[in-house]
């Protein structure tokens, strides 16, 4: 049996998911679950597959639109969540820090001889705010406009790839004054620095410190057959079908899958951590969501800052601030905000790739999935 079209279920306990009763969950109220579906609309298509999460206190619903899978909640689908992988980059790097085990703003060289190619000036620190100088990917944005990357555009970038491309940029590279240009061969980098510092691979490393303490046993970068069953192969907007994406020196930019089940445990746990920190953990969620570097006028930590990571973005009228992080793949379309102010959280995931395609993602961002997240908190 199919999911319905659209459909609403409640979890007393994020980390409890087979109860299901039937209330409005972590919703407080009918405009809080209709915000939440006007922001699940724009990462909706005619065959697809869209879930999301809304979090209050240590409630949470889930909903579920499209195109389901057969006899699989929306709260169990799994995803390509892309770039929110950044987010547990950044975590992981605060988690190293807050064990004395790398300094966020001591050069990334520094962490092992094998990374001697990385110029001086580039930290981890720097790595996690997309403010190290380095281009989006190691493709030249021109030659990426003329010959399309392949359809796994990152899956045989091997380490000894991205050290190759680090010594040959290195030479001409000048260090300037920090400025904000998002990387994504940024975050590999300090994802790779950080697995050959522990002399394990990135996930293994991620899983330890991060994943498996916060039980997320869905979010992973390899599925297995039973997961594979569960998730929701990636498709383009007009609903064909695409590879999903594969990593191996990118994979801290962009390796992960998720579902909304997982994603609700992880935003519990920040929210508590923000409120109370006691743990290592909690402590490195803390110091990932602090601003480092403004994005507004002249500087500026409001209406938007970057954090380590996270983005965050304050509302301009009532001032709400929101951490948030967007993902996407050829195939797949995400994000992920949390408020603070209000101690909720909300998710959508979808296999929807919006930003693969110029015409739907430009539909997409005159959406304003941003402002429609800040509605959802806003709603009582």
């Amino acid at each position: 049996m199919r999911i319905a079209r659209r459909g609403f279920f409640f979890v007393q306990k994020p980390l409890v998911l087979c109860v299901v009763v039937p209330t409005l969950g972590g919703m407080n109220s009918d405009p809080q679950i209709n915000r939440l579906k006007r922001l699940m609309t724009s990462y909706e298509g005619r065959d697809h597959c869209v879930t999301a999460f809304f979090l209050s206190q240590d409630e949470v619903g889930f909903l579920g639109a499209g195109q389901g899978l057969e006899d699989v909640a929306p709260s169990d689908t799994l995803f390509e969540i892309g770039s929110i992988t950044k987010v547990f980059t950044a975590i992981l790097m605060c988690v190293l820090a807050e064990e004395g085990v790398l300094d966020p703003k001591a050069p990334l060289r520094d962490m092992s001889s094998g990374l001697a190619v990385v110029p001086d000036w580039i930290t981890p620190e720097r790595l996690a705010s997309h403010t190290s100088g380095l281009p989006r990917i190691h493709v030249p944005i021109w030659k990426a406009l003329i010959k399309p990357l392949p359809k796994d555009p990152y899956a045989v970038f091997s380490r000894d790839d991205l050290l190759a491309w680090m010594q040959e940029w290195s030479q001409k590279a000048r260090q300037g004054k920090p400025s904000h240009s998002y990387s994504n061969l940024g975050v590999g980098l300090l994802g790779e620095a950080m697995a050959i510092q522990a002399g394990v691979p990135y996930f293994d490393l991620l899983a330890d410190k991060v994943l498996v303490p916060l039980g997320m046993q869905d979010t992973v970068q390899s599925l297995s057959t039973e997961q594979y069953n569960r998730f929701a192969r990636p498709k383009t907007p007009k609903g064909k079908p695409v590879p999903d994406w594969t990593f191996q020196s990118m994979a801290a930019a962009g390796c992960l899958r998720s579902s909304t089940a997982d994603l609700a445990r992880f935003a519990r746990a920040v929210l508590k951590a923000l409120e109370a920190p006691e743990t290592v953990l909690d402590r490195a969620f803390v110091r990932s969501a602090a601003p480092v570097f403004g994005l507004g006028v002249k500087g500026g930590m409001e209406p938007a800052a970057q954090c380590l990571g996270w983005f965050r973005n304050v509302h301009g009228k009532t001032k709400q601030a929101l951490l948030h992080h967007d993902g996407g793949t050829a195939g797949s379309t995400s994000a992920i905000y949390i408020c603070p102010e209000t101690s909720e959280a909300c998710a959508v995931l979808s296999n929807n790739g919006i930003a693969a395609n110029l015409w739907a993602g430009t539909k997409f961002g005159l959406s304003n999935p941003l402002a429609k997240a800040h509605d959802v908190f806003q709603a009582r």
